[in-house]
């Protein structure tokens, strides 16, 4: 098995066992992989868009930085979507398992999933969440 399998299967478990709260204008909703979010659908559909990516640039490769160093990379994150023409909302991942610290996050509409595993991926993450309206948010890794 390579170190890489062995490596996503550890960290599988704590991603499943985060809640990604997503708010919206008019409400918040908890996304868990697996589950629907019928809240973040509807708000899709106003922005005739099909499918959204939940992502941070908190905590590259999970490995744990300071509060400074994440705001930096969040703020990065921002000034990058913020010159690219798609809808999108803030988020928080909590890890519900505790040990790990909230991290803010963006639900990003109307991306490929190849332009959301790219984004992640410059921004150093190990996956993200992916979300197609009116199928359960799914576990997207950003490498293979």
């Amino acid at each position: 098995m390579s170190r890489l399998s062995t490596s996503i299967r550890q960290l599988e478990a704590p991603y499943l066992a985060t809640c990604y709260r997503v708010y919206l204008p008019t409400a918040t909703e908890d996304v868990r992989v697996g589950e629907p979010a019928p809240a973040v659908d509807a708000w899709l559909l106003e922005h005739e868009s099909e499918t959204a990516a939940i992502v941070t640039a908190c905590n590259p490769g999970s490995r744990l930085l300071g509060t400074a160093a994440n705001r930096r990379l969040q703020a990065a994150l921002l000034h990058l979507l913020h010159a690219m023409p798609h809808p999108m909302l803030p988020g928080c991942n909590i890890a519900e398992e505790g040990g790990w610290p909230d991290e803010h996050s963006l639900v990003v509409a109307g991306l490929s999933r190849g332009e959301a595993r790219r984004l992640a991926a410059r921004f150093g993450q190990n996956a993200l969440v992916w979300l197609v309206r009116g199928t359960p948010a799914r576990l997207a890794w950003v490498r293979d």
